[in-house]
């Protein structure tokens, strides 16, 4: 009798400790594994303090100051205006806010080329990080920061509309979003799936609800393999290379303010000049 009790006593301290251990193994696991994938956000940028300090800077906040209240041309002349810097750019200026910064991915030079693999990390780059503005007025424009090295950001453009900034945040654990930025196109990239979310992507597919991201290189391909930097469709200033009417991506004091239909206006000095470029005759 005395037997089966200490059996019994043994048995069920086992089992008392069983809880403890099949914890400590689940929490081995998890160290291992580490925790849980968040979803997509403006996180994924890299730095993305520093881009949120570019936003909040008075040079930006000047430079869409200026974009909101500078005439934008819709001739097609190619003459400078100049127009006289306020010592206050932002007055008389709708009141507006800026969004956080998200990030804008584009089809990489090697991958239109042909030389890179139709893969997600071969076939896109980060470009820009981008921030709707919406006036209280209702108009809507874009801030865009180019990269600054490896960890900064720096203001690259303003631009009409929040087209850009919509797009990108529409990214998710599912999908990556990306442009091709010389027909205003832009994809969301399921895996190795290529599908439009506006109509000139759609254009861009021939019409086709969605093709492999080879078949998209290809496309790709056919467009601008011969209008890189430094072609000739380059250097006779048909475009600005692969990255038709693009904005720097070089730290600069005068950013480049892009408005619609092709105008593009420069901060120089503290005055606004406002130019047309040369429209690309092909992609």
């Amino acid at each position: 009798m005395r037997d089966q009790r200490t059996s019994t006593t043994r048995r069920a301290a086992r089992f008392s400790r069983l809880p403890v251990t099949v914890a400590l193994g689940v929490s081995a696991l998890l160290a291992v594994a580490g925790p849980p994938a968040a979803a997509k956000g403006p996180a994924d940028l890299p730095n993305l303090q520093a881009a949120l300090d570019a936003l909040k800077s008075t040079a930006t906040r000047d430079a869409v100051c200026r974009f909101l209240t500078a005439p934008v041309p819709n001739g097609s002349t190619g003459a400078a205006v100049t127009i006289p810097a306020k010592t206050d750019p932002c007055e008389g200026v709708p009141a507006f806010t800026i969004k956080d910064p998200v990030a804008l991915n584009e089809i990489a030079p090697a991958f239109v080329t042909g030389t890179a693999q139709p893969t997600l990390a071969d076939a896109l780059k980060l470009a820009y990080a981008v921030a709707g503005v919406t006036t209280s007025g209702g108009r809507t424009a874009t801030v865009m920061l180019a990269p600054t090295g490896t960890t900064g950001w720096h203001l690259a453009a303003v631009r009409e509309g929040d087209t850009d900034a919509t797009f990108a945040g529409k990214a998710d654990l599912t999908a990556t979003v990306f442009s091709e930025p010389q027909i205003r196109g832009f994809y969301q990239l399921k895996l190795t799936t290529v599908e439009p979310l506006n109509d000139a992507a759609r254009q861009g597919l021939n019409g086709q609800a969605s093709v492999s991201l080879a078949d998209y290189q290809k496309l790709v391909k056919a467009r601008y393999a011969d209008k890189q930097p430094g072609s000739e469709y380059d250097t006779k200033g048909f475009s600005s290379g692969l990255g038709t009417g693009r904005p720097p991506s070089s730290p600069s004091t005068t950013p480049l303010i892009i408005g619609g239909s092709g105008t593009a206006l420069a901060l120089a000095g503290g005055a606004v000049v406002l130019r047309r470029r040369k429209r690309a005759q092909s992609g």
